[in-house]
């Protein structure tokens, strides 16, 4: 039985994104104070809800987005909760590259019967790179193929 695959965010990305925003909005804002000027606290205010949307990516921290083991995957859904499937109930998975500017890579998994299909993503944001994710699938996929 082999570890299990495990995609899961960037900590430490989200955090220093997080304090860099908050940082420059405090100089914005002290900026705005010193100036006197109403136009100047719209730039503080923009990077203080930058912040605080990166502090998202730091609220479930420990639990992993996807997880892969020799049983099948299991993975977030969009609604918070879990997805579980075996390896026989799934009819194919596989990892999209990126497609232009605003489709990041992802793990698509696609029922036996194809009517639903679940995503993971990959990238900047995760610890796992697009090309590790398949070698990781390929060699679990194999090894539950009985």
């Amino acid at each position: 039985m082999s570890a299990p695959f495990e995609i899961r965010r960037r900590i430490r990305l989200f955090t220093i994104l997080a304090g860099v925003c908050f940082a420059l909005a405090a100089g914005f804002g002290w900026f705005a104070y010193d100036r006197s000027n109403p136009y100047l606290w719209a730039p503080a205010a923009a990077l203080v809800l930058l912040g605080a949307s990166n502090l998202r990516g730091l609220r479930d921290s420990r639990t992993p987005l996807f997880v892969a083991d020799d049983h099948g995957v299991r993975m977030r859904s969009v609604d918070g909760g879990w997805v579980g499937l075996l390896w026989s109930e799934m009819g194919e998975i596989r990892v999209e590259r990126r497609m232009g500017i605003r489709h990041d890579p992802r793990v698509k998994v696609v029922s036996s019967d194809g009517s639903r299909f679940y995503t993971a993503p990959l990238g900047l944001a995760t610890n796992s790179s697009p090309a590790d994710a398949e070698i990781q699938l390929a060699r679990r996929r194999a090894a539950a193929a009985y």
